[in-house]
């Protein structure tokens, strides 16, 4: 791993852990204020601080504003095609994936742990429809490597070198059990599975688990030198997981056709809520004067 890339998961591990630290420090010395019930929070000594109209809150509510709109970073860096100076964009995706599950909570520090009503309400929940779909996002994003689209080309190649296979390896070890080999490349050969839905994904994957496991035992009983054994079996459990792999990614890029319908909408009204919250805050609430007075 190059100094660079370590470089990039310290800071944002180091990033991730102030921010969380600070987030637990203000729900921890707050507890005795975000317990009380709203209609009593008014006298509570410490509403001047934490209260969503006072310095405290005001600032967590801009820290955890700041938070979403620098998530806007990573859509940013994906159309700088070649700015190789400023990050790999799996370390801005990263920092999007922190600063979306953090501005929400600092956000939700800022209301004083309360549900918001009217129009900052459906903002609300629209951020938590948006951090929700984020995560969901990114597991099958995570779930499904980029590297499986490439490895449609490589699957049908060997799989049809699978063929030859059986008879290649019995020619070099007459003693060996062909039939013992012939099941063992049948179960690589013959997954004619598709997966045409998540779930169908899941069913394959377990499937694939299954014959991977039964692989080595047929391998076992062939006769065959442990060596050979050891790369045959890898062969064939590749080709397995290459079939999973290229099912997968074709189930992935459907879902994320529509997760984009999903969370990009979501991510743009939330936005113009917040920025209409704001523009109330600065010009009707006077929030600006109670930060520098």
């Amino acid at each position: 791993m190059a100094w660079t890339t370590r470089l990039a998961w310290l800071g944002l591990t180091l990033f991730a852990v102030a921010l969380g630290a600070l987030a637990a420090f203000v729900l921890v010395a707050g507890a005795g204020f975000y317990l009380t019930p709203v209609a009593l929070r008014a006298d509570h000594a410490m509403n001047p601080v934490l209260g969503s109209g006072s310095i405290g809150g005001l600032w967590l509510g801009i820290l955890g504003t700041a938070l979403m709109l620098a998530m806007l970073s990573y859509s940013v860096r994906k159309f700088l095609i070649g700015w190789k100076f400023l990050g790999s964009p799996v370390h801005w995706l990263r920092f999007h994936i922190i600063c979306g599950i953090m501005g929400p909570i600092f956000i939700l520090l800022h209301s004083g742990l309360k549900m918001p009503h009217g129009l900052i309400g459906i903002g609300f929940w629209c951020m938590v429809l948006v951090a929700l779909s984020g995560v969901f996002g990114r597991y099958i994003y995570g779930h499904f490597p980029r590297t499986a689209a490439g490895r449609s080309e490589d699957y049908f190649q060997a799989f049809e070198n699978l063929a030859r296979l059986r008879a290649e390896v019995v020619a070099a070890s007459p003693n060996a059990s062909g039939e013992s080999i012939g099941a063992a490349v049948a179960l690589a050969r013959d997954l004619d599975r598709e997966a045409h839905s998540f779930v169908g994904w899941l069913l394959l994957d377990f499937e694939v688990r299954q014959r991977s496991r039964k692989i080595p035992v047929l391998l076992a009983r062939s006769g065959l030198a442990p060596a050979d054994q050891k790369r045959i079996g890898e062969r064939l459990v590749d080709q397995l997981r290459a079939k999973r792999d290229v099912e997968g990614w074709a189930i992935t890029s459907r879902l994320f056709r529509l997760w984009h319908l999903f969370h990009e909408p979501l991510a743009k009204a939330m936005y113009l809520i917040v920025a209409l919250h704001v523009l109330q805050a600065v010009l009707i609430a006077g929030s600006l004067s109670k930060l520098f007075p």
